[in-house]
């Protein structure tokens, strides 16, 4: 019954809306488009660098309500004119890997801040209705470059919604997503085909991780709750990497942790919990209480 209502309270926010969702041709961002386009909206846009993802989406999803935009947002002409007269924006645009992130740091911060800053202004001068920035759990206690980053765009989404009535501003932060590109299954995968031991970082390593598919569940729910700058935090469930890989072959070798990797990583802070609040399934924070 809950989910009923949520899924008609979501239908209705979403009702003849305008939508941008920007890296939409990524993995999360493609979810996320068959998900809103089960709702009643006008029109989605996906603003996305990779012209070979944009392609493969164009043939996956043949809805007439989706517009394909090939474009970069350090590009702020061209997101300027993806935002025009745009109701919602999902901004999932990222560098993401965490060692090309080290070795190539102007591009990370050029394009996770800067290129975020530039959605945000984007967003304001258009008067958009919802702005929802995509996190990760690297974001907590960041050891690496992207998580730092991603952290910066936390702070700068909350920093919007303080600072602007217009537009309601709020971050999703979540763990790694299984069905993803460039995760550890899609590795695994390619070993198993080729008959090789599984890679693993370390055997005592544990990861936060869900689908796609509950990844963006939890973002379309995190509409009903935005206000002001917040922080969505869902409870997920760590699993160690040791016993993942122990469900698909006996045989795995250890490759040492990356550059700035965690052991163990968190979805939230034992400083943030104190402040947060606890609403169902997720923890929420509010601006700079974070």
């Amino acid at each position: 019954m809950k989910k009923q209502i949520s899924q008609t309270q979501i239908s209705k926010i979403l009702k003849n809306k305008k939508i941008l969702v920007s890296g939409g041709a990524g993995s999360v961002g493609t979810t996320l488009i068959k998900k809103l386009l089960e709702y009643p909206v006008d029109s989605i846009r996906v603003l996305d660098i990779n012209e070979h993802a944009l392609f493969e989406l164009k043939h996956e999803i043949t809805d007439p309500r989706l517009r394909l935009l090939l474009g970069s947002i350090l590009d702020k002409e061209r997101i300027e004119m993806a935002g025009k007269n745009v109701d919602i924006v999902f901004h999932t645009a990222a560098i993401k890997n965490i060692e090309i992130s080290e070795y190539n740091p102007i591009e990370t911060i050029d394009t996770n801040i800067n290129g975020t800053v530039n959605m945000i202004k984007m967003a304001i001068r258009n008067k958009v209705k919802i702005f929802l920035n995509i996190s990760t759990d690297k974001a907590a206690e960041p050891s690496t470059l992207y998580g730092t980053t991603k952290q910066l765009t936390e702070r700068l989404t909350s920093w919007a919604g303080v600072h602007n009535e217009e537009t309601k501003f709020a971050s999703v932060r979540f763990g790694n997503v299984m069905d993803s590109h460039g995760n550890v299954f899609e590795l695994w995968e390619k070993e198993l085909k080729e008959k090789k031991p599984l890679s693993i970082t370390h055997p005592l390593a544990e990861r936060y991780f869900f689908k796609s598919d509950e990844a963006c569940n939890f973002i379309l729910k995190c509409l009903l709750v935005i206000n002001v700058g917040e922080v969505f935090i869902p409870k997920m469930k760590s699993f160690k990497i040791k016993s993942l890989a122990q469900k698909y072959s006996k045989k795995q070798k250890i490759i040492g942790l990356r550059q700035g990797e965690k052991l163990k990583e968190i979805l939230i802070t034992k400083d943030e919990i104190k402040k947060s609040l606890v609403k169902n399934d997720m923890w929420i924070l509010h601006p700079y209480d974070n």
